[in-house]
């Protein structure tokens, strides 16, 4: 089996050791980047995963194997390394080992974090951030996998977030940290959803979500979601249709709609419906009721039963006819 498939496997419980090794000569390693996104470090004998700093200058990698290479991912025993590189000096600054190394990040300055997956397979992991000396700068350990972190440019500031899990504290959480303070400023459950990426602004001190299709938004240093507004209405002009109406069918269950003008939700479930809503039979009945719900809102009862029949016809099972009917008995249809 290649070192490929042995890759993100289960994990995870939190890991016994940590060990890093400054070196006293700094090692001299020439790296070689490969076309399959590793790295190979000859002195080192091993091929590893790697991501640099934004500068280019540091590189961190990792390999989630043994010592021997012959055992990866989801395994019992057998800690993987981590490297911190420069590249311009072209020398290995710092090597050490963990349990399940992944998804490290680098910073500028060289500080780097590192997710720690763990043995076995319950659900836990830990989050670390290490200075280019060595010194342990954060340790959170947790009782859920960890699914995506990062680091700020500088860094000032770190962010994991964690799948669901059991564990109420700790399943389901964007965390942020001030690593210069050596602390955690917050842990909250993200508004925003799941995180395709980060963009964590030291000088304001935010901590930006990158929403595939829909946008950056951003957090406050205590974990305040300060782009609600902005994130509603970007779901509600995103591409996706599916996006569209699911944040219409969230809205229109709120007091209030939670600020949004029932026109620009009408607006958008019409857009829904030509950019692919109305190709399938489900999402199509869906649209129409959510209209005739916007319509209701609006005042305009004849509207909204046109809507609400239109999505009985689609879909007779859609849960609107005693609406449709109750609208047809009172405006007398």
């Amino acid at each position: 089996m290649s070192f490929l498939d042995f890759l993100f496997g289960k994990a995870k419980k939190p890991p016994l050791n940590f060990s890093s090794d400054r070196h006293s000569q700094i090692e001299s390693a020439e790296m070689a980047e490969e076309d399959d996104g590793f790295f190979e470090i000859p002195r080192l004998g091993m091929f590893v995963e790697y991501e640099r700093s934004p500068s280019k200058e540091w590189v961190i990698c990792w390999r989630d194997a043994n010592e021997e290479g012959t055992r990866g991912g989801h395994r019992d025993s057998g800690r993987g390394i981590y490297v911190l590189y420069n590249s311009t000096r072209k020398q290995v600054v710092l090597k050490g080992k963990v349990e399940r190394p992944n998804s490290g990040h680098v910073a500028d300055n060289g500080t780097f974090s590192i997710e720690d997956w763990g043995f076995g397979s319950d659900l836990s992991g830990v989050f670390y951030v290490v200075s280019p000396s060595g010194e342990q700068l954060i340790k959170k350990v947790l009782r859920a996998n960890i699914f995506n972190s990062a680091i700020s440019r500088n860094g000032k500031y770190a962010v994991c977030q964690t799948a669901n899990s059991p564990s109420e504290e700790d399943g389901g959480k964007m965390i942020g940290f001030d690593i210069e303070a050596r602390k955690q400023l917050f842990s909250v459950e993200p508004e925003a959803g799941w995180a395709d990426g980060y963009d964590l602004v030291e000088e304001s001190v935010q901590f930006c979500v990158k929403v595939r299709d829909v946008g950056i938004f951003c957090y406050d240093a205590a974990g305040v979601f300060r782009d609600g507004q902005k994130f509603t209405i970007a779901k509600l002009n995103s591409n996706r249709f599916d996006l569209i109406l699911i944040t219409a069918e969230a809205l229109l269950k709120e007091p209030g709609l939670h600020g949004v003008d029932p026109l620009v939700i009408l607006s958008a479930l019409a857009r829904a419906r030509t950019i692919g809503a109305d190709k399938d039979q489900h999402w199509k009945a869906l649209a129409l009721k959510l209209q005739g719900a916007c319509h209701e809102t609006l005042g305009n009862e004849s509207d909204a039963l046109v809507a609400y029949d239109e999505a009985l016809v689609v879909n007779p099972k859609i849960g609107v006819k005693r609406k449709a009917d109750a609208i047809r008995k009172k405006i007398g249809k």
